[in-house]
């Protein structure tokens, strides 16, 4: 069963995991670290919404620091995904670097049959798919390298 995280709400439970996110232009950069559990990708899913734009947007999530999460955590990007696509966004480019990782990301979130949801190995790769859909954004654009550095495992 997937959580819905437009109604639920666990602020009684500790957050695990680290976020930070950033409006260019009209994507959302998203980098996460970490553990995320259910009450912290609730508490993500809050400022994702707070900052999403009310015009066209892409989502740009590196989850290169992304140190694994429960199955019941993973599932609630399901909800989440479903709300970003009903609030004008157009894709989703997810960066997480190795298959492994990868694949239990897909399988656990129902990505891999999205038509606009799309996984890469890097942020360049990442940041060309979503210019070459009209969502300009650069390597140098990526306003979370300092986050990365601090995170890294």
């Amino acid at each position: 069963m997937t959580p819905d995280l437009t109604h639920s709400d666990p602020r009684n439970l500790k957050v695990h995991g680290e976020w930070e996110i950033t409006l260019v232009r009209n994507v959302l950069v998203r980098s996460t670290a970490g553990s995320l559990n259910v009450a912290g990708m609730y508490a993500c899913f809050q400022e994702v919404k707070a900052k999403a734009p009310a015009t066209a947007w892409a989502s740009l999530s590196n989850g290169s620091n992304w140190e694994m999460s429960s199955a019941e955590a993973l599932q609630t990007l399901k909800a989440m995904r479903q709300w970003v696509f009903s609030h004008h966004c157009a894709c989703v480019a997810v960066v997480i670097p190795g298959l492994l990782r990868r694949n239990i990301h897909q399988r656990e979130t129902g990505a891999a049959g999205e038509q606009n949801v799309r996984y890469f190995s890097s942020l360049e790769q990442a940041c060309a798919w979503l210019s070459d859909r009209g969502f300009r954004i650069t390597p140098e654009d990526y306003p979370h390298y300092a986050f990365l550095e601090r995170t890294k495992f």
